[in-house]
């Protein structure tokens, strides 16, 4: 009897200790799969846009970083991002991932969030900060129009919050607020310009204020889904001595008021 509950228990503890082994040899695995081998995955190449390439890729799918790069209308380098992502967050089916993305002098800090046991028709972005160079974002965004006004200074980007549909890249939430800061443009300096994001469908409004003392500037920057631009710029002075001196580049309508209308692609 003593014989059988002897090696009952050794058959136990040999069952066990290997079961623990597979399990912990299965976690392992996962743990230091290359993101480049998941990212080849026919399963996960179909959740990634066409018009997108990520390579090369480097680390694992909780650590690592990929460059990006845009292949449509032409190629275009987008910058390196680097991942954290969170294990608990996948036991509720979702990924949670803390992002930086960094180009040249450029960095963004998010938080991204998107499901896993089903398609991917939508992610969130939050507490998005950080900050873009101008001349940056215009190559990035092809806005050839502007290319040639030598467009300088920085985009701040301030607790930004959106939904993102990937197939489209296109938002439907967009919150938050940006500024420009250290703009100049055609050599001239402008200052601090306050934007104010609204999404309404198809259209994003984008909604500029700025103020010096003896003036003030206003206006609109609308992007369309269908990839179309247009700017309205208007500066209000005071007085006709209180006219910046940059004003001269927009149309007069009165001493007082000089107003810039322009539309293109991007």
């Amino acid at each position: 009897m003593l014989k059988r509950m002897v090696e009952s228990f050794s058959f136990k503890w040999v069952f066990g200790l290997t079961g623990l082994f597979v399990f912990a040899l299965f976690v392992s695995t996962i743990y230091h799969l290359p993101i480049s081998w998941l990212l080849a995955q026919p399963t996960v190449q179909k959740q990634i846009p066409s018009t997108l390439q990520l390579s090369p890729s480097h680390g694992t799918l909780w650590q690592g970083s990929t460059q990006i790069s845009t292949l449509t209308p032409h190629l275009v380098h987008l910058g390196k991002v680097e991942w954290e992502l969170s294990f608990w967050s996948l036991l509720l089916g979702k990924a949670n991932i803390q992002s930086v993305w960094q180009k040249e002098q450029s960095t963004l800090r998010s938080q991204m969030a998107f499901p896993l046991l089903s398609e991917l028709t939508e992610f969130n972005v939050t507490n998005l900060d950080g900050k873009i160079s101008l001349p940056l974002m215009i190559n990035m965004l092809n806005l050839t129009d502007v290319q040639n006004m030598d467009v300088r200074g920085i985009l701040q980007i301030n607790n930004i919050d959106l939904t993102l549909n990937p197939s489209e890249l296109w938002p439907s939430i967009l919150t938050g607020s940006l500024v420009l800061k250290q703009l100049n443009v055609l050599g001239e300096t402008f200052p601090d310009i306050t934007i104010t994001p609204n999404l309404d469908g198809d259209k994003l409004v984008l909604d500029m204020k700025g103020k010096e003392q003896g003036w003030a500037l206003s206006g609109q920057l609308v992007l369309t889904k269908n990839r179309r631009f247009t700017v309205q710029l208007k500066v209000t002075a005071q007085s006709p001595n209180t006219m910046p001196s940059w004003a001269e580049m927009l149309k007069k309508q009165s001493p007082t008021i000089a107003v810039l209308n322009h539309s293109g692609v991007w």
